[in-house]
């Protein structure tokens, strides 16, 4: 089969396909206004909708993503018409196709000449047939008017119904752009969390509010600045709770909410704006601890820093320490205030800045945790600054005053305390400020070193007058503690005056007290011995003046009287046995002397142990005891009531009395009940034992059930008292009298003892002389020649102190003259009255006191006079001893 060339191929008419093309831009047009229409419809109404449930709640995440996808599905239809009406639609014959929906005849027809225009084989086999018919339809589709060829034309309908939400909009747009604005937003990103837009516009409260657990708190909603509506009132519901209404005030709805326990829902309502918050009860941060860190002064020598719990509320440190303070709360904090000023917590913690402590202040800690809640009430530390306290001691065992020789060691403890380490424990000593002393004592010892580590120290001390240097005098000791603060005088305990005796100085001063001691002892023994006198005159009374009250209490003041007795000897037996050990310290007392001392001492302590309180008891026995029974009348009848079932009765003996008038007395009705008893009665049993009763007028008594006397009542229970009184009296007897040997063998140590001390107190002024001799010696060269009032210098100062020593020394031998007078007075000791009358024939008490006034004026003489008057005194001495004392 032949075909046409292209170039001679039959086309349509420029008019056919001009109305062709047209057909076909109306179609594209109505469809895609249709389409977009559609879509823009779609757009806005989701719109719409969305601004509506904006306007009444807020739109969960779902009904946004649920509008936004009806959104854009609708927006689906213009590619979908694209690809209709557009793509499937561009050529001819689809339009001519397109035009049989609406003109199935000329549609028919046109794609009939456009298959004929394409088929060259048709063309070849009659071209003039094919134009005729090209022409033909040309001339028929001319007459016609394609344009309301278009199926189904919904262009105007879908116009109508996009414009009218789209004024909508637009006015919304107008009226509140802000609100239509927010929907758009919401709408078009769903998966956002662009918050509502509300007329009322609150600032948001967060997700979840934690407040107080148990305690009413307020719920603030606050307006912003750019809000379009103020609400005048809002409401907020707990739960299902009762709503609470607030009202607007100074920008702000403030909700009081009662307390709560539980978690729940708080549903807000202020005009549009709706919220809901999730509440969370939740306690206090609390503190959990307050410490101080404190870094001591220098000069303490405590290097670092020290831990101190404060959470009493007070912390009390010394001053110029540096300390800063840190409180840990019960759970992270997010903010915090010191005095006011903001602090960064670590965690739990805050901390004070640190300072320096030089006076009292107070601390204010307040503190919010990471939940939002601050502490119930801020927090106050006191901080007391102290001054380093003065150092603390005390002294045992260390006698306040006390007699002591200067070789016996005296041990004590010392306890002293200081807050921050004691430097030093010590004693220091000091001499009386007396001429007559030479050497005045004074010295210190330190008895321990301490640290600034030892708060307390327990140390012991010894002092041994000998060991430090001290000669015989009275010392005043002080026991002293330092500590570490500069500038700080010692602390000082009350003195203890110790009077430091030699040898012979101590036997002297214990022989005097001894005597004392002796003095005392016989006024006990003649208290005795009149206590003895008045109780033989109480048992020389009858048994009825035995019987009389006045009688009684003399008995018991008697008792009263020897106990107080024996107190008083047992307090003489106590210091009695502190001499003997005080003697015993001293080589210069004879053994033998201080044992006969000590064995009478044990006698005397029985004595006042046992003895006494024994006779004291007797004593009060003797007041207590029964009144002696007085016998009836024969011929005297008592009236009786009773029962009495004794039948028996005794032979009555001879009664030595019965010749006598016998004294009656009114008789009172008895009642009594008399048992009787199977034992035989005594053939000398005289009348029944009565009850015991006072003395006196007779009187009724209540009945008493006797049984009859076995036999006679024994004559020595006839009156208690005179028993008591009679055994009171011979052990009192007994007791004298070994008071008495005691008394003698104590004259005879006495003696022995004060014999001894004369002879050491001549010895003792024999060496003051040579003393005083020997330092003559020493001055002589520089004050030879010379007078006292004009001499000058340290050798006329000496002078005048041995003068006043000589003063001394006459005073000392004119007392032992003394002395040694009572004591031949006593003993009548030939050898004691030989050498008294020697020094009154020599009159050594005037030589002396002369001597004292020759120092000055001839040098040389008084120290030949000194050495004399030493060895006559030393010779006096040696007459004394008497070989047969027995104390060696």
């Amino acid at each position: 089969m032949s075909t046409v060339p292209v170039h001679d191929r039959l086309q349509l008419p420029d008019s056919l396909r001009a109305q062709l093309l047209d057909f076909r831009r109306r179609v594209w047009s109505i469809k895609m206004i249709e389409a977009v229409a559609a879509a823009a419809f779609g757009l806005v109404a989701a719109l719409l909708v969305m601004f509506a449930v904006d306007r009444l709640v807020e739109t969960p995440g779902w009904a946004r993503g649920v509008l936004f996808v009806a959104a854009w599905v609708g927006t689906a239809l213009v590619p979908l018409a694209i690809y209709k009406w557009i793509w499937r639609n561009h050529r001819l014959d689809e339009l001519a196709r397109l035009l049989t929906h609406k003109h199935p005849h000329i549609g028919d027809q046109l794609l009939g000449i456009i298959e004929l225009v394409r088929d060259d084989s048709e063309q070849a086999r009659s071209r003039a047939l094919c134009e005729a018919a090209i022409a033909q339809v040309a001339e028929d589709a001319r007459r016609r008017d394609f344009r309301d060829g278009v199926p189904n034309p919904r262009h105007k309908a879908w116009a109508w119904t996009f414009a009218v939400p789209a004024a909508a909009c637009l006015g919304l747009l107008a009226l509140c752009p802000q609100a239509i604005t927010n929907s758009w937003a919401r709408l078009m990103a769903p998966w956002k969390a662009t918050p509502r837009y509300t007329f009322a516009a609150v600032e948001p409260l967060p997700p979840t509010l934690v407040v107080a657990h148990g305690e009413p708190f307020p719920v603030v909603a606050r307006l912003r600045d750019d809000t379009a509506w103020k609400p005048a009132e809002g409401t907020a519901q707990l739960g299902e709770q009762h709503p609470v209404s607030a009202t607007y005030k100074d920008g702000a709805y403030t909700f009081e909410l009662p307390s709560q326990i539980d978690a729940g829902t708080l549903d807000l309502r202020i005009g549009d704006y709706r919220q809901k918050v999730r509440i969370e009860p939740t306690l206090r941060p609390e503190l959990t601890s307050v410490s101080a860190e404190v870094t001591l002064p220098e000069y303490l020598g405590r290097p670092g820093t020290q831990q101190k719990d404060v959470r009493g509320g007070v912390a009390t440190i010394v001053k110029g320490s540096q300390a800063s303070f840190t409180a840990v709360a019960s759970r992270d904090l997010s903010a915090a205030q010191v005095d006011g000023q903001s602090r960064d917590p670590h965690g739990p913690s805050v901390s004070s800045p640190a300072g320096k402590v030089d006076g009292n202040r107070s601390i204010e800690f307040r503190w919010k945790d990471a939940l939002g809640l601050e502490g119930r009430a801020p927090f106050v530390l006191s901080v007391n600054g102290r001054e380093d306290e003065a150092p603390s001691l005390s002294c045992e065992n260390l006698p306040r005053q006390k007699v002591v020789l200067d070789t016996e060691a005296l041990n004590f403890r010392v306890k002293a305390q200081d807050d921050f380490g004691v430097k030093a424990v010590g004693m220091e000593w000091q001499g009386p400020d007396d001429p007559m002393i030479k050497n005045p004592a004074k010295g210190e010892r330190i008895l321990a070193a301490g640290g600034s580590d030892k708060e307390a120290m327990d140390v012991a001390g010894t002092f041994t007058a000998k060991n430090l240097g001290i000669e015989p005098q009275p010392v005043s000791v002080r026991v002293f503690v330092e500590d570490y603060l500069p500038g700080r005088p010692r602390v000082y305990s009350a003195p203890y005056v110790l009077y430091v005796l030699n040898a012979e100085q101590h036997a002297i001063w214990v022989t005097e007290q001894l005597s004392k001691w002796h003095r005392q002892s016989l006024e006990v023994r003649d208290r005795e011995m009149q206590l003895h006198e008045t109780n033989k005159q109480l048992r020389a009374m009858s048994a009825d003046e035995l019987d009389r009250p006045e009688a009684r209490k003399k008995i018991e003041a008697q008792a009263d009287a020897e106990r107080a007795n024996g107190r008083r000897l047992n307090g003489l037996v106590t210091s009695g046995e502190d001499l003997v050990q005080q003697a015993m310290r001293n080589p210069e007392f004879g053994v033998g002397h201080l044992e006969k001392w000590a064995e009478m001492l044990q006698v005397l302590k029985d004595i006042s142990g046992n003895r006494m309180p024994t006779v004291a008891d007797l004593l009060k026995q003797a007041s207590k005891a029964q009144a002696a029974s007085s016998d009836q009348k024969k011929d005297g009848k008592t009236a009786m009531a009773g029962m009495v079932r004794d039948t028996k009765s005794g032979a009555g003996g001879d009664d030595p009395k019965k010749d006598e008038p016998k004294k009656t007395t009114p008789s009172v009705p008895q009642v009594v009940d008399r048992e009787s008893s199977q034992q035989p009665l005594d053939d000398k049993a005289g009348t029944q034992q009565k009850p015991p009763g006072s003395p006196g007028a007779p009187s009724l008594t209540l009945p008493t059930t006797t049984i009859a006397n076995p036999g006679k009542v024994p004559e020595q229970q006839a009156c208690p008292t005179s028993q008591k009184l009679d055994e009171a009296v011979k052990k009192q007897e007994d007791l004298l009298a070994e008071f008495e040997k005691i008394g003698d063998e104590l004259n005879r140590v006495l003696a022995n003892l004060e014999g001894s001390t004369l002879m050491k107190r001549l010895k003792a002024a024999s060496r003051a002389q040579y003393s005083i001799a020997g330092r003559m010696i020493d001055v002589v060269p520089n004050a030879f020649g010379t007078f006292a009032p004009q001499g000058k210098g340290d050798a006329a100062k000496t002078i005048d102190e041995l003068v006043k020593q000589e003063a001394k020394g006459s005073h000392d031998v004119s007392t032992i003259m003394d002395d040694m007078a009572s004591y031949f007075e006593r003993r009548r000791l030939m050898k004691v009255k030989t050498v008294l009358e020697e020094m009154r024939k020599l009159d050594v008490v005037g030589n002396l006191r002369q001597l004292g006034d020759d120092l000055k004026k001839e040098n040389g003489l008084s120290i030949a006079q000194c050495e004399y008057w030493s060895d006559t005194l030393d010779r006096w001495a040696d007459d004394l001893v008497d070989p047969l004392s027995g104390g060696t």
